[in-house]
């Protein structure tokens, strides 16, 4: 059972794609490279909001600041773009063991039925790990 469950999410696991959060810096302390990297990291609102506090205005629609002869506005887009494209992780049982039922009851509605039903949770293992990890790890997967 745990062979088959395990295999079942790592089989899983090597079919998605990680997303890679870039995190952009600047070489020089030059306020309009602050806004570069505001920009990159934290989006076009953030970037806004900071140079409006030092009188400097960013246009939604025109150009006005270039970040490595890029527009500031592209730069926040790709960010953006980027960060959004999360991969999800999908559980699912790969067969009707008890313990593969437990486990993924666990997922569903929570430690506290489980708990009844086997009262040590450290004896229940889930894909190699104990339960509490496993809830803590795929409680958020679509199952």
């Amino acid at each position: 059972m745990k062979t088959q469950l395990l295999l079942a999410t790592a089989l899983f696991a090597s079919t998605t794609v990680c997303a890679q959060s870039n995190t952009y810096f600047s070489q020089d302390n030059k306020f309009e490279s602050k806004l570069c990297v505001l920009s990159a990291n934290e989006g076009f609102s953030v970037a806004r909001k900071e140079a409006a506090q030092h009188g400097v205005y960013l246009s939604r629609f025109s150009k006005s600041i270039l970040c490595n002869g890029e527009d500031i506005r592209d730069i926040a887009k790709k960010a953006t773009a980027s960060t959004s494209s999360v991969d999800k992780v999908e559980v699912f049982a790969k067969d009707a063991h008890q313990e593969t039922q437990l486990c993924m009851t666990a997922l569903k509605k929570g430690l506290a039925p489980v708990r009844q039903k086997i009262g040590n949770l450290n004896s229940l293992k889930c894909n190699g790990q104990n339960v509490t990890e496993f809830v803590k790890r795929y409680q958020n997967a679509a199952i």
